[in-house]
């Protein structure tokens, strides 16, 4: 059996007795967890995940307590949805190239894409 399906094989309220009563158990099937979510098809997807897992880590370091870290955490999360490279302006870029397609008309993203951003957040 995996470690992988090991680690799932725990409830949360588990997890959370485990990591109070053995915190070295519960930090080797977490470290088990991260390396068998890192593993890939291709050798250079997992070098990326690989390395998107690290930067996490490094992240995560600066915060001196749980509250801190939930807070990076939100931070990176929100930063790969909303951010300049994230996930939304993506697809935005998809669509509009979808409509230039069909419509055979321009279509561009606001004059300041943070103000629209904002805008649509209200």
């Amino acid at each position: 059996m995996s470690s992988k399906s090991i680690f799932n094989l725990y409830t949360p309220s588990e997890l959370g007795k485990l990591y109070q009563e053995n915190p070295t158990r519960f930090n080797e099937l977490a470290d088990q967890a991260i390396r068998d979510a890192c593993r890939a098809r291709t050798p250079e997807k997992s070098l990326k995940l690989q390395q998107m897992q690290w930067s996490i880590e490094m992240q995560l370091r600066k915060a001196k307590t749980p509250l801190a870290r939930m807070h990076i955490m939100e931070n990176i999360f929100y930063g790969k949805i909303y951010g300049d490279d994230g996930e939304l302006t993506k697809l935005a870029t998809a669509c509009n190239e979808l409509l230039r397609t069909a419509t055979g008309q321009t279509v561009g993203p606001a004059k300041n894409s943070q103000d629209q951003k904002k805008r649509d957040l209200r």
